[in-house]
């Protein structure tokens, strides 16, 4: 219909717009093209609508008929700039790139300002965090977490203005460990025609190639002093929770939660008897292991989900299931099929592989790490058996639910795509010239022979 549509056409528009809310994303996107042939006036608000939509295609196509638009389209999509759905935001960034112009490029900057001034206060308090207590550890990752949402919206703006190829060389680079591949990186982002966008990300690129630092010289964490509470470390926290950024100030009040702890250790006896007696009674209650950024720390252990955002483990967090397991049980066979990947939350677990009709310890798992994940990418059984060596309490992860959350946010599955890619480079640098396999590891020597 698209193509025999006219400019004014109201009856073709008419009928476009009864389709927009058709449960099929491909009449809703031919809807969303035709409005853009026939540009009736009146018609952006419906226009507008579909930056919203469920589906990425129809998304993108209300997009393109926005931009098509002209000044008319790049108002309403910066308007939409603003919107708490990133969905929606990232909809309207790229409408406004497809503008190509110097006031969509304005605007554009102008969305991103207020996380540069943000990045340079985030910056200085990344300085300031003590990185060898680790009751500070979840405000770290979130100032963290925000630098790498930053840097990916700054991407996705360069990829949009017609950077595509690059930004996908920069990304893979990012995930590297390769120092020299990161440097390389950052070089080609300040070479670019829009590195204005990129430049005040340096600082912080630049820190993605240095290796992390362990927790102290001598491989300990100790706990912050009360001196340095009173001098810097109470205003960094009231700072931080005033952050634009939600999970700065979750992580600032997780770590705020240990206040009460220095305050009974304080010199003063007056001080330190007042703290216990208003904080003694809150700090009998339950343990803090269930309060959510614990959990999404845990995850953010976990190798597959490294790369994803807090945002997106919330997600994946609102999708598992939780089971207790006791030492000796087993939790699949090999030969079963599997419909779950499992998240080892405490205890530790045995995978045995079957060796000439004998099983074998194959390999041990403890806290943070998972197994069972090509359940969820691969209709095969399970290769192995998983057996418990103490009792368990395991975060289980159905497919259905998984594919439910990778259609809400498709980023998911390209983010776990580039680590297993990255994770297939890294053991391939390992691989001898020749086309022999990989010699055996020393777990798989001790495997392969027979006991005595």
């Amino acid at each position: 219909m698209a193509k025999i549509a006219k400019h004014n056409d109201i009856e073709a528009t008419e009928i476009a717009i009864a389709e927009l809310q058709h449960p099929d994303p491909q009449v809703r996107a031919a809807g969303f093209q035709v409005l853009g042939e026939t540009r009736c006036q009146g018609m952006l608000h419906y226009v507008r609508m579909g930056l919203g939509d469920s589906d990425p295609k129809v998304r993108q196509q209300a997009a393109n008929v926005l931009a098509s638009y002209g000044e008319q389209g790049l108002a309403l999509a910066q308007d939409s700039l603003a919107s708490p759905n990133p969905e929606v935001v990232n909809a309207a960034i790229t409408a406004v790139t497809q503008v190509r112009s110097q006031k969509a490029s304005d605007i554009l900057l102008e969305y991103l300002a207020p996380d540069f001034r943000e990045l340079n206060k985030t910056q200085a308090w990344q300085k300031q965090i003590p990185k060898t207590d680790p009751n500070w550890q979840p405000l770290m990752i979130a100032i963290s977490d925000y630098h790498n949402r930053v840097v990916q919206k700054v991407l996705c703006i360069l990829s949009c203005l017609g950077h595509s190829r690059t930004v996908n060389i920069v990304s893979r680079a990012f995930n590297s460990t390769n120092p020299r591949e990161v440097a390389n990186a950052v070089e080609v982002l300040a070479t670019l025609p829009h590195r204005r966008f990129a430049l005040p990300l340096m600082p912080i690129l630049e820190q993605m190639g240095q290796p992390s630092q362990p927790l102290s010289a001598n491989g300990r964490s100790r706990t912050t002093s009360p001196a340095w509470l009173r001098s810097k470390g109470y205003k960094l926290l009231l700072e931080a929770l005033e952050a634009r950024d939600r999970w700065i100030r979750v992580g600032a009040l997780i770590v705020m939660a240990t206040v009460p702890f220095a305050l009974m250790r304080d010199p003063d006896p007056l001080v330190k008897n007042t703290a216990q007696q208003l904080f003694l009674p809150i700090l009998h209650r339950p343990s803090l292991q269930n309060v959510l950024m614990n959990r999404l720390l845990l995850l953010k252990k976990v190798a597959l989900f490294k790369n994803l955002s807090l945002e997106e483990l919330l997600l994946i967090d609102k999708a598992l299931e939780q089971e207790q397991v006791l030492a000796g049980q087993t939790i699949f066979t090999e030969g079963s099929w599997g419909t779950h990947l499992y998240i080892i939350a405490e205890g530790s677990v045995r995978i045995v592989k079957e060796f000439h009709g004998k099983q074998e310890d194959f390999r041990h798992l403890s806290v943070g790490e998972y197994f069972g994940e090509v359940a969820l990418f691969d209709e095969a059984p399970h290769w192995e058996s998983a057996i418990a060596l103490q009792d368990c309490t395991l975060l289980k992860l159905e497919k259905s639910r998984f594919i439910s959350v990778i259609s809400q946010r498709p980023h998911i599955i390209l983010e776990i795509c580039r680590f297993l890619s990255q994770r297939l480079r890294e053991t391939d640098k390992f691989r001898p010239s020749s086309k022999q396999l990989l010699p055996p590891s020393s777990e798989e020597m001790e495997i392969a022979q027979p006991h005595q």
